[in-house]
């Protein structure tokens, strides 16, 4: 649950740094975005960020199972790829890295061998990208540090609140909050915040300046895992509901 919502939180941290730092789109949005997350914890280069990548990989494709069992539809106009296609995607960046220990992970979930040859490139690529678009706001030594603020709302219900108390007891927020005042000139405060909303979501919302997390997602994470955890990944192609 950790891991999936710190690896959404980074999703949105991309859409931050795109909207705050006037950085141009890479290649479609939201495919950039989960490569910043992946780039990012693929930099910490710890036995926890690779856990982090390797199951928001098992997290979509768990959510891919789910829908096929709840008999939901193919939303193929949406913005964001396919759940399966997201997961693979994750997947080779991870594998593209030149890393051996990914290895594993493309065995465990059947990435053909000819989309792992050519993972390198697609690492290579995002990687390339997102270097050169962040590079000028690199915080030197000397910089102050922006002010980003990290807010706990309340969570409304005993589900969420013992979700709330997790999230809050691992510092999740104020961790990434840190790390990124330290290594970003940012040009603007700006706020990370978990809340109640009512629904299972998280997004940037540029007025506000504000990265929001709903407590719902993280809940539903718990319970993906709990309902999919221990099945393998399914590589079979989804199609559209029978009309």
């Amino acid at each position: 649950m950790a891991g999936n919502t710190l690896f959404v939180l980074l999703h949105e941290l991309a859409h931050a740094t795109a909207s705050q730092m006037q950085i141009p789109a890479l290649a479609g949005k939201e495919d950039a975005a989960d490569a910043f997350a992946v780039m990012q914890l693929v930099k910490l280069s710890s036995g926890f960020s690779d856990r982090v990548i390797g199951e928001s990989a098992k997290g979509w494709f768990m959510s891919d199972q789910r829908n096929r069992e709840n008999g939901d539809p193919v939303e193929y106009y949406d913005e964001h790829g396919l759940d399966q296609e997201r997961a693979y995607r994750i997947v080779c960046l991870m594998l593209g890295s030149g890393e051996d220990k990914y290895q594993r992970v493309a065995a465990a979930t059947r990435l053909p061998k000819e989309r792992q040859d050519s993972c390198a490139g697609d690492f290579g690529a995002a990687s390339n990208s997102w270097d050169m678009a962040l590079r000028p706001h690199l915080r030197s030594p000397d910089q102050p540090k922006t002010k980003i603020d990290v807010v706990y709302g309340a969570a409304k219900g005993d589900k969420l609140e013992s979700v709330a108390q997790a999230l809050r007891s691992i510092m999740l927020l104020e961790t990434v909050a840190e790390r990124v005042a330290d290594t970003y000139a940012w040009p603007a405060p700006f706020a990370i915040e978990m809340q109640t909303c009512g629904y299972a979501n998280a997004q940037w919302l540029p007025k506000a300046r504000k990265i929001s997390l709903c407590y719902e997602l993280a809940a539903d994470f718990a319970d993906l895992y709990r309902g999919y955890g221990d099945r393998p990944a399914s590589s079979e192609p989804r199609k559209p509901r029978a009309r």
